[in-house]
């Protein structure tokens, strides 16, 4: 039975948000996934449950696309809390709960605390460490991670999760702390990089809490309903092996591997069920003075956008470039905060969107499938703005949906001469294949940053030198947009290809609203507006996001 793998949003407590995925129908079940990962995790075993149960597996703070809890340092109580008023967010009196490794420990936390909320805790992955190594742990497994003007972070990233399946704990190099694993192919390494990429730094407060967590205290108290299980091929089988003495509440497993953990979970879920029949899904409630992410389910695919809808008026959308996502839109979106309700969308297969257009991307497919996106929204007529591949895209949309678009402004606009878009085509987007020792990463790094050294980046002479602005190459900003290309990383050249491809020139003719280019001094908004069209306006616009933000608010208005 095909399975379809929902993703939401819920802002718990007004203050912060938390990223779930949801399928299935029938008695709810959480799962709680490890460090320093995500519900993306937990695909398989969602597919599996959902044939008999609403199956929430949410992003713990920190993670994923989830917010960090609002503690400096938070312990494993606070998370467990969090997932009590994330259960009282969604409507979920009480249930099963799940969790492996980090998600496990939360899940004995939450028995332990609040026993109420709990059919049954199953926990899959014991830790109980001796002081001395809680604190060599502590001194050592939770690196700083900082982006570095080098792109080095990166390859440091790469080694320590190849490096994690070499040694446990990783930052050892003895013989005593070598495991007898294979070493993932490249593709799986990029998937658990990508991973620790989404959480950043805020890596460090949910895994820590993994190694502080009072187990003892824990086991010997419990009052709900509690399973403590470790499978025998398990890294902390010898930890596992220590548990001593329990409440009568615990039931102790020892799976004799991870498939045979998953069995003995299943039996638990059938004999400790809701009494919940069913689940509605919660609205995504807004945050007032921020930007708020949001998905949209759209044809059974979800589209993710991050938003704000504190001002009124029309809507303004603001659409990110070829290989980029929402996120690149948020100094702009900012600014207009209280001023115009605003939206940015992932196109789909960029940022977190679901991609129902297939690794064929063509223009008119980006358009058709936002204005979807749009309407999901509620929304009849917009204005728009978007930079290069989001401005081709804007000039789409406004020619399908002439109704929707009310004005499309796009600071930089693509319109290639045929000899250009050749040398583009043959250039611009070289391969990216995932390599046994990360070098992609620091080859696309170099790509994005001599993208704002160099026009066209891979002309790196100094006649191609841009001198026109101060370059946008800060390591956090590179950083994200080096994420964004590999979350798109299968149609990035397909993308790109299809905006260089675009007949501009022909296409911009058929728009009938109000447009706004900038970039006066380049060929290409003067050739695209060559036919002489009286509402379309070519001048200057400033690249910073307040100045960008007034000038836009009065070509809207």
């Amino acid at each position: 039975m095909s399975v379809t793998i929902t993703r939401h949003y819920a802002t718990v407590e007004g203050n912060r948000q938390v990223q779930y995925r949801r399928a299935g129908e029938g008695p709810p079940v959480i799962l709680l996934h490890q460090s320093p990962t995500s519900s993306k995790e937990y695909t398989p075993l969602i597919q599996q449950l959902a044939e008999n149960y609403t199956v929430i597996a949410p992003d713990t703070p920190g993670n994923g696309m989830s917010d960090p809890l609002p503690i400096e340092e938070p312990v494993m109580t606070d998370y467990a809390n969090h997932v009590a008023a994330l259960m009282d967010e969604l409507g979920i009196e009480k249930c099963p709960v799940y969790g492996f490794h980090t998600g496990g420990l939360c899940a004995l936390e939450l028995a332990w605390r609040h026993p109420e909320k709990l059919t049954v805790g199953v926990m899959n992955g014991y830790i109980q460490m001796t002081p001395e190594e809680r604190q060599e742990i502590l001194d050592n497994y939770f690196a700083v991670f900082q982006p570095d003007w080098s792109g080095s972070h990166l390859t440091w990233a790469w080694s320590r999760f190849r490096e994690q399946t070499i040694f446990f704990p990783w930052f050892r190099k003895d013989g005593k702390s070598r495991m007898n694993y294979d070493i993932p192919p490249a593709f799986a390494l990029q998937e658990a990089v990508m991973e620790f990429f989404r959480a950043g730094d805020n890596y460090r407060q949910p895994y820590r809490c993994a190694f502080t967590a009072d187990t003892v205290s824990a086991v010997e108290e419990m009052k709900g309903n509690m399973v403590v299980m470790t499978a025998k091929t398990d890294v902390l089988w010898t930890y596992h092996q220590r548990l001593g003495k329990t409440s009568d509440n615990v039931t102790k497993v020892a799976a004799e591997t991870a498939a045979d953990a998953i069995k003995h979970l299943v039996g638990f879920l059938s004999d400790n069920v809701s009494h919940q029949a069913s689940l509605e899904v919660a609205p995504t409630k807004p945050l007032p003075g921020k930007i708020w992410g949001e998905y949209f389910q759209v044809e059974g695919f979800s589209f993710y956008a991050r938003r704000n809808t504190d001002g009124s008026g029309r809507p303004v959308v603001m659409q990110h470039s070829s290989a980029g996502s929402s996120f690149s839109m948020d100094r702009l979106m900012t600014e207009l905060i209280g001023e115009r309700p605003v939206i940015a969308f992932d196109l789909p297969g960029n940022g977190e969107s679901d991609n129902p257009i297939g690794l064929d991307i063509k223009v008119e497919d980006q358009a058709d499938w936002l204005a979807k996106c749009i309407r999901a929204a509620g929304y009849d007529e917009v204005d728009f703005v978007g930079n290069w591949g989001g401005g081709t895209v804007g000039v789409e949309l406004a020619i399908q949906h002439p109704s929707l678009v009310k004005n499309l402004a796009i600071p930089s606009l693509i319109c290639l001469d045929d000899v250009t878009r050749e040398e583009y085509l043959a250039n611009y987007t070289p391969d990216l294949e995932y390599d046994d020792y990360g070098c992609h990463l620091i080859k696309a790094w170099n790509i994005l940053r001599d993208q704002e050294l160099y026009t066209p980046w891979y002309r790196r002479k100094k006649d191609h030198v841009i001198h026109a602005a101060e370059p946008d190459i800060a390591p956090d900003l590179l950083q994200r947009r080096v994420v964004d290309l590999f979350k798109c990383i299968k149609i990035w050249q397909s993308a790109y290809a299809a905006h260089f491809s675009y007949p501009m020139t022909d296409k911009l003719s058929a728009v009938k609203c109000p447009v706004l280019l900038g970039s006066p001094n380049s060929n290409q908004p003067n050739r695209a507006v060559s036919f002489g069209i009286d509402s379309h306006t070519v001048r200057s616009l400033p690249k910073e996001a307040p100045a960008l933000a007034s000038e836009l608010l009065m070509f809207f208005a």
